[in-house]
């Protein structure tokens, strides 16, 4: 009984509203759960730890070793030795095999590394390429946000809009059959009516499947499984008027492309950079222990300087040059083709802006006109003087420029969006002067 009470009182004490999500919460979500996001940052992490390894072309080696030994040689088997006798002789003595421990610390300096130092130069632009990348995904992925998320409030919408839709359909068939029964519709109008009635039913489930697969990829983005409860709290923005931006803002993905041409162009002079020789100092201290069968042990040291140069290596540092120029003239290719599409995206994005701005307005008077046509038409079917073909006819106007205005709402909004990320800006800055 207590365990009952228990229950219930937990029951009562848990909230049953859901905190609504808003657009910048969102947004906050997606940075950390975006799995795009995530890649970028790994490759970025990849790029660094590279550039880390490289710190070899200057820093120097450090290595210790310890090797215990047992050898025999013909150098000291039958060693003549004298004896103490008288009067003197010699004989002959084996000393192996000898056993002991060898030691030592050595230090390999680099000092002309050429190759190595050009390698981590051409490392250290990779990272800078690949941090620019991450911030324009970082503006993309912003982009991408609102996108779906306003793409959730569309679908609401167009589900309020299919449930007025029915509702409307609903009075319809009901004026139709009351007409019929006192003598003043025909059957076809009823007919008509039920057959429209039916239409608005499929259309509200097909809006209601519609919300359902935009939240679904919503909460994909945002790393949510597809069974929590997700509100949003931020509405559609009034759409912003076309205006053009300034064009020297910076495009981080196409500074991106420009950072890659330059590793390139530094692999090119690090393969080049192997005909030269490299130069080491070598500092060494080591220690020996013997054991038997002579109980012995010493130390020594030596400093060297190491001149290593590769005269000939069987043509693979010529391969190495010849691949990477192929490399760096196509990230000079693929760095062309990025200006161009660019250029073309940003004159796309701009039509594309002002076309959705002037087809919302047009929506805008559509919708109202389209709303006047069928309160005048019920009006006159209710007078006798209009048909149902009519009624229906301009019911059915009205439903697609509910439709018409809440997508050509929806697509002006990200089409003022998607022109400020062309211009290398934030998409939401389009916003700010038309709040959520």
């Amino acid at each position: 009984m207590r365990l009952t009470w228990v229950l219930i009182l937990l029951a009562l004490l848990v909230p049953t509203s859901v905190s609504a999500l808003s657009l910048d919460e969102a947004l906050k979500i997606a940075r950390a759960q975006a799995t795009s996001l995530q890649t970028l940052a790994a490759e970025t992490q990849q790029a660094e730890a590279t550039h880390q390894q490289t710190a070899q072309a200057y820093l120097p080696t450090i290595s210790a070793d310890a090797t215990w030994l047992k050898a025999d040689s013909s150098y000291i088997t039958g060693v003549p030795v004298p004896t103490l006798s008288f009067p003197p002789s010699t004989e002959r003595r084996d000393f192996g095999p000898v056993e002991g421990t060898l030691s030592g610390i050595q230090v390999t300096q680099p000092l002309f590394n050429a190759d190595a130092l050009q390698t981590r130069q051409s490392a250290a632009l990779k990272v800078d390429a690949r941090r620019y990348a991450e911030r324009w995904g970082q503006q993309a992925i912003r982009l991408e946000v609102s996108r779906r998320y306003f793409n959730v409030i569309r679908a609401q919408q167009r589900e309020h809009a299919a449930l007025m839709s029915l509702r409307a359909a609903q009075a319809t068939t009901r004026l139709a059959h009351a007409n019929y029964r006192e003598g003043l519709a025909s059957r076809l109008d009823t007919e008509q009516a039920d057959a429209e009635l039916a239409a608005t039913h499929a259309q509200k489930e097909q809006a209601l499947a519609e919300t359902h697969q935009a939240t679904l990829m919503l909460k994909s983005l945002l790393g949510m499984a597809p069974h929590q409860t997700l509100a949003l709290s931020s509405t559609l923005p009034t759409p912003p008027p076309p205006a053009e931006l300034d064009a020297s803002q910076e495009r981080r993905d196409l500074r991106a492309k420009e950072v890659a041409v330059d590793a390139a162009r530094s692999e090119v002079k690090a393969s080049q950079a192997q005909w030269l020789p490299n130069l080491n100092l070598i500092a060494r201290q080591q220690w020996l222990e013997g054991d038997q069968p002579l109980n012995t042990s010493g130390d020594g040291w030596l400093v060297a300087v190491n001149l290593q140069w590769i005269l000939f290596d069987g043509l693979g540092r010529e391969g190495r040059i010849a691949e990477s120029q192929a490399k760096a003239h196509q990230a000079r290719v693929e760095l062309d083709e990025a200006q161009r599409r660019i250029q073309q995206e940003q004159a796309i994005a701009l039509s594309r802006w002002e076309a959705g701005w002037a087809g919302w307005h047009a929506a805008k008077k559509a919708e109202q006109a389209a709303e006047s046509a069928t309160q005048l038409a019920r009006r006159r079917y209710e007078e006798g003087l209009g048909s149902m073909t009519e009624l229906l006819i301009t019911q059915a106007r009205l439903d697609r420029q509910r439709f018409a205005l809440i997508n050509a709402r929806y697509q002006s909004i990200l089409s003022s969006m998607n022109y400020y990320l062309q211009h290398g800006y934030d998409p939401l800055l389009a916003l700010e002067e038309h709040p959520l």
